[in-house]
């Protein structure tokens, strides 16, 4: 907290003295965690009551980067509404003290509070520490923006009523998303994009740590997949966005997927080609050198990895993937025609996209045979992307036909990526150099590659040929 209160930008908006006052909260449930399970806890706090969620529901109403929402407030819990038969048990507490220093932005009054404490369970405590930021909305994302980069800022994974429970429990606090987002109907375009974009960042940030520990290959994988899956978003909704936020965004989400990338190529070439080759040749020292010199290329990346979460880069991504479904930056106030377009029904906006991605893929791939392997990746790309969008607003349209196009698309997108795997399997022996011992190993594993490439390319081309003389569930 040093390093926050001597920030040139805290400096530069403080408007007046610091005031200091305890805080202490205490959080209720039944004995067997009713409201646990319900993914709610009660709160008492200075002689109020307060009824408020521990996690988010399928919606946009809880941002990442913002408090919990709270649903009912009273004198008494008994006067919460929340309809429980057993009694009340204190499980979790945070003691501590508030410091808030008023803020200007502009001519607007605004606050900053630093929360630092300690949460407590039966048989585990916790020290804890929280800012909290408020103001007006165009000035607050800019104003985090210029903290980050003076310190590292990280965004919570939980909510502090969620982070208690979990150390009351000694357990770690669930992810607040997972998966893919999914639209809801009745959405405006802009209710969607916010959704989308909340959910998508709250699972890059939960995996992120977890995935920098390098303590297996799935974590990576997950948060590359969510990395992508953000990208293809703001792709989808990129006619109806406008300023320059969005594509700084998305060359940053490119570095991201690269470093995550790198990871990935040799966690599969490990666990897939590599693991066969050494079936095959299990007494070949050759071969089981390759194998542990891709093993130190995989660490090499996972340790990079690292340095990268723990830097302000990685931090100042974080903080502005938890603000900007409240920031929204692509919003242009002054221009009507995209507040109409924003306005619309996500439904036909989600229908126009859709079809158009799936015309330039059939244009794309229309000689599909003839085409060489980065041809084929290219098409995986924009595959990828028409899965992503399918995902995203499956809930749209009628769920049998989506089913039936999203099967196909998964077998095309599967196909290709196994002709991928086999061209990223050659590139990597590339990298590994070595003498002859090594040359011979990465022969090995590119006859392997050969041996296994005419199989894929036709199960490619047949998982082609199904996918465009299918129905799309959009028309």
């Amino acid at each position: 907290m040093p390093a926050l209160l001597r920030s040139p930008a805290l400096a530069a908006r403080r408007h007046g003295r610091a005031r200091t006052s305890r805080i202490a909260i205490v959080w209720h449930d039944t004995a067997a965690g009713t409201l646990k399970a319900r993914g709610l806890a009660i709160a008492e706090q200075a002689g109020r009551w307060r009824l408020e969620r521990l996690r988010p529901g399928g919606d946009a109403d809880w941002p990442p980067a913002t408090p919990a929402p709270v649903l009912a407030e009273a004198a008494s819990a008994g006067q919460l509404g929340a309809n429980l038969t057993d009694p009340l048990v204190a499980v979790a507490a945070f003691t501590g003290t508030r410091r808030a220093y008023p803020l200007l932005f502009g001519n607007a009054a605004g606050r900053l509070d630093v929360l630092q404490g300690a949460l407590r369970g039966v048989a585990h405590d916790q020290p804890s520490g929280r800012v909290h930021i408020a103001g007006p909305q165009p000035g607050l994302a800019g104003f985090a923006a210029e903290l980050a980069a003076d310190v590292a800022l990280a965004v919570p994974r939980a909510g502090l009523a969620a982070e208690a429970i979990a150390v009351a429990h000694g357990t770690a606090p669930p992810p607040r998303r997972l998966g893919a987002p999914q639209v809801p109907p009745g959405l405006t375009v802009d209710a969607a994009l916010r959704l989308i974009i909340a959910h998508l960042a709250d699972v890059i940030l939960y995996w992120a740590p977890i995935a920098a520990r390098g303590e297996g290959a799935e974590p990576v994988h997950q948060m590359r997949v969510a990395v992508r899956r953000l990208r293809a978003a703001l792709m989808l909704f990129r006619r109806v966005t406008a300023g320059p936020a969005l594509p700084e965004l998305e060359r940053t989400l490119q570095d991201l997927a690269a470093r995550l990338g790198r990871a990935r190529d040799w966690d599969v070439f490990l666990d897939d080609t590599g693991a066969d080759i050494s079936a095959a040749f299990p007494a070949d020292t050759r071969i089981a050198g390759l194998v542990a010199a891709a093993a130190k290329r995989r660490a090499a990346a996972y340790a990079a990895l690292r340095d990268y979460r723990g830097s302000l880069a990685w931090h100042a991504l974080a903080l502005g993937l938890a603000l900007l479904p409240t920031a929204a930056p692509w919003v242009d106030p002054d221009d009507t025609a995209q507040a109409e377009r924003l306005a619309a029904p996500i439904e036909d906006h989600a229908a126009r996209v859709l079809d158009r991605l799936h015309r330039r893929l059939l244009q794309q791939g229309a000689d599909l045979e003839t085409l060489p392997a980065t041809a084929l990746h290219d098409i995986r790309k924009r595959a990828k992307k028409i899965r992503y969008g399918t995902e995203f607003f499956a809930l749209l349209f009628p769920a049998k036909r989506v089913k039936r196009f999203l099967e196909k698309l998964e077998d095309l997108q599967e196909a290709l990526g196994a002709v991928n795997d086999g061209h990223v399997a050659a590139d990597l022996m590339g990298q590994l150099g070595g003498g002859a011992g090594r040359a011979f190993a990465a022969g090995a594993v590119q006859g392997y590659v050969a041996a296994h490439s005419s199989k894929t390319a036709r199960s490619a081309l047949k998982s082609w040929t199904k996918y465009q003389q299918q129905e799309t569930f959009w028309n």
